[in-house]
């Protein structure tokens, strides 16, 4: 080889490594661009803000506040009521008239009157409505305690998904940059071997169209990274503006080993749609006894303060006081017939509420096995993307030498370097998968 031959060579050589870089420079650039302001966050950072900050979670607390302080309302009734009542008049020409309008006659009477009195009346007896009342109130507030727990679950169990979601799309799109590197650096080799002759025009076109599939893969990815980022950012309570970055370690890899029964038993335990469907069906016979309350008397204790002037009785002037005390009974015999289609219907809403109970155990037991199944196919999902990846390597190693020796086509090793970036996407993806699984999991048994 002569001087000249050997300098052409070489600048052809760094030629083609320049348009490497620049090529590797526009597209870091534009991904640094799209992505430049990812905040980092951890997985336990973002449910903390979400159990925080979460409206969604703030409306079923505010729920919450208002059934106590309905309890605290009930348990009033059994107070005393005391009322102050007063009043004043002005009496002006006072005049009797005898017959039909027929005489009248001028009365010296006072001209002002006055009068005022206190009364405290006490329940002693409401067939138990009181109680049923309060009783009521209280199951209304454990209700809204599990459906602030549900709640709190439903946050926890979106950002976990959301949060390793966006960590798919990242890895994603890392492992598609190096094939757009990979791609960058075979285009420019087959420019050179098509203007020589050694290849086929196809072979390049058919690269740059897998090259132009990769970066429309990219930008969807990191359009796709901001929507979920947006809807994280509703969830923890950031500026809906904010690009999240995932922190994911590998530690965060499940290797926990669950059992389908333990599973089913954990969750009927934990779930708060049992419990609260529970509570559902004590609240139903709660209404059936504050049905039945209303075939009892109600007794009430009596006090009156009173004082009035002028007296309105005759040969009694000034100030007329006095006190009384006594027991007031209130009875509604039409009940005893009226209430008998309500008792009716509250037995039908007992029948409905466990009923309600049995629907929920079914649904949550499939949630749990649909979980457990979804959990072990994605470990085993696993070990079949980890032995892809083997393969594609030691395909790709072989592909390699027969090209390094001339003995394979171009379009060989861009094939066998495809297929080695998407195992190995595939393998993250499983990996990621995984880890959402085991979340789903944890929800589905009451436990997230």
């Amino acid at each position: 080889m002569s001087y000249w031959q050997f300098r052409v060579l070489n600048l052809k050589h760094l030629t083609l490594v320049l348009l490497c870089c620049s090529c590797n420079l526009g597209f870091a650039q534009q991904d640094t661009v799209s992505l430049a302001s990812a905040k980092k966050i951890r997985l336990d950072e973002a449910i903390l803000l979400g159990i925080k900050n979460n409206r969604q979670l703030k409306l079923a607390n505010a729920d919450l506040a208002i059934a106590n302080e309905n309890v605290g309302q009930a348990k009033i009734a059994k107070m005393p009521r005391i009322g102050l009542n007063g009043g004043y008049n002005y009496i002006g020409d006072p005049k009797l008239y005898e017959g039909f309008y027929e005489n009248q006659i001028t009365v010296n009477y006072y001209n002002h009157q006055a009068f005022a009195n206190i009364i405290s009346s006490l329940p002693i007896y409401a067939g138990n409505a009181i109680n049923t009342r309060i009783n009521q109130q209280e199951l209304i507030t454990e209700m809204q305690q599990s459906a602030v727990k549900m709640t709190e679950a439903d946050v926890k169990n979106a950002i976990t998904e959301q949060y390793f979601t966006l960590e798919k799309l990242y890895r994603q799109i890392e492992v598609t940059k190096q094939n757009i590197i990979n791609t960058d650096i075979r285009i420019n080799q087959l420019k050179s071997r098509v203007k020589n002759g050694q290849n086929l025009t196809s072979d390049l076109l058919r690269t740059e169209l897998q090259q132009s599939n990769f970066k429309v893969s990219v930008f969807r990815s990191t359009n796709t990274i901001e929507l979920i980022s947006n809807y994280l950012d509703i969830l923890i309570g950031f500026p809906t503006n904010t690009i999240l970055k995932p922190e994911v370690a590998e530690s965060m890899i499940p290797t926990e080993n669950m059992n389908l029964q333990q599973s089913l038993e954990e969750a009927f335990q934990n779930r708060e749609e049992i419990k609260r469907a529970a509570v559902k069906i004590k609240l139903s016979e709660s209404s059936l006894s504050l049905t039945k309350s209303g075939f009892k008397p109600n007794l009430n204790a009596n006090l009156i303060l009173n004082t009035e002037y002028p007296a309105q009785w005759p040969n009694y002037v000034n100030v007329l006081n006095y006190w009384a005390a006594g027991l007031s009974l209130n009875w509604d015999i039409s009940s005893f017939y009226n209430l008998k289609h309500r008792i009716s219907g509250d037995k039908l809403e007992i029948d409905k509420s466990n009923i309600a109970l049995e629907v929920t155990k079914d649904q949550i037991s499939t949630e749990v096995k649909n979980a457990f199944v979804r959990y072990a196919e994605s470990k085993e999902n696993i070990k079949t993307y980890k032995k892809d990846v083997e393969l594609s390597m030691s395909n790709y190693k072989i592909v390699k030498s027969r090209y390094d020796n001339d003995f394979a086509l171009i379009s060989e090793i861009v094939d066998a370097e495809l297929q080695l970036n998407n195992s190995r996407i595939s393998l993250v993806n499983a990996n990621l998968d995984l880890i959402i699984q085991y979340y789903s999991l944890q929800y589905a048994m009451g436990k997230l």
